[in-house]
């Protein structure tokens, strides 16, 4: 039987590469070895803790910030992740990540995630690392987008969030908006729909989005809410919304016939799930992330520095 690599000779590339700095092609050639070995026993020195590596980091502006959005808005949680170019795509992929580490510093074992369809949300799966977690359930709180023209529809989101632990995925199959009210009453009606919101009501944890109103807001931009709709919300006041949940600047709920076709969890039943993340960033939404904070709608935010700083700077 073959013995798997000598502890002394991980510890000594370690040491040529870390200590004294030689490339991985003169380590090779040093101790007589393969540049794709020396590659692959780097990485196993990480792996098994003989190379440990510690970054001493700056000031962290970023705590302060989530200190004070913590106490402005009453939260139970706040992740706020740095800027270095104000690009609204780096922005949303760097959102996403923060997500995906609070995801990931805080699923356990027999967790149930209740997950609603977002463009952050879909990038935070990107950045998810796979690991098993025993028990972990995620049901999707929000039925798909018919004409949905990103990457990844609401049901593969979910899907994507459960293989990453290995868990297991509870589909919602109905679309987020019926045609009309009766069809609506008809869809969650059906026993498998009932079953899947009642879970989803009774979720540990809920990750949404927090969507705007613009034109380029996701609801509007895939046509699920009509311009005549669109028109309503705005004259009632409506900001932004949570799974088609539409709200005020103060986060008071918008009712409107959109309510008629909408097939998802609503905001009552979204506050009684202990944690609420709210996942969003950009200045287009800062109005509306101000209203889903001011009406406690979610109770954890993770946002990036910019939006931060504007809603602690945001007079009521």
């Amino acid at each position: 039987m073959r013995k798997g690599p000598e502890p002394e000779l991980i510890a000594e590339i370690a040491k040529l590469y870390y200590y004294n700095q030689l490339t991985q092609e003169r380590i090779a050639d040093l101790l007589g070895i393969s540049r794709q070995k020396v590659c692959r026993l780097l990485k196993k020195a990480l792996e098994d803790g003989i190379v440990q590596i510690k970054i001493i980091e700056p000031e962290q502006s970023d705590k302060k910030i989530e200190e004070e959005l913590i106490k402005k808005f009453d939260l139970e949680e706040a992740r706020v992740v740095k800027i270095f170019q104000d690009r609204k795509d780096l922005i949303l992929k760097r959102i996403g990540q923060g997500a995906a580490a609070y995801l990931m510093s805080r699923v356990e074992p027999y967790l149930s995630i209740g997950i609603a369809y977002g463009k952050t949300l879909y990038e935070m799966t990107n950045f998810l690392t796979p690991r098993k977690v025993p028990g972990l359930r995620v049901i999707q709180i929000m039925g798909g987008y018919g004409k949905l023209s990103g990457e990844i529809l609401s049901i593969e989101l979910a899907q994507k969030v459960a293989e990453a632990f290995e868990g297991d995925v509870v589909p919602l199959f109905a679309p987020a908006f019926a045609k009309d009210a009766r069809t609506k009453r008809a869809i969650e009606s059906e026993d498998r729909i009932k079953r899947v919101l009642e879970l989803g009501r009774k979720a540990d944890m809920a990750l949404v989005g927090i969507g705007g109103i613009g034109l380029t807001a996701t609801l509007i931009d895939t046509g699920e809410i009509s311009k005549e709709e669109r028109e309503e919300l705005i004259q009632k006041g409506a900001v932004g919304n949570i799974c088609g949940n539409f709200f005020d600047r103060e986060g008071n709920p918008v009712f409107s016939r959109v309510d008629t076709r909408r097939i998802a969890l609503t905001l009552s039943d979204l506050k009684n799930i202990p944690r609420v993340v709210g996942v969003a960033g950009g200045e287009e939404k800062i109005e509306a992330i101000y209203g889903a904070l001011h009406g406690k709608l979610v109770n954890v935010l993770i946002t990036d520095e910019l939006t931060a700083k504007a809603l602690l700077e945001w007079k009521t």
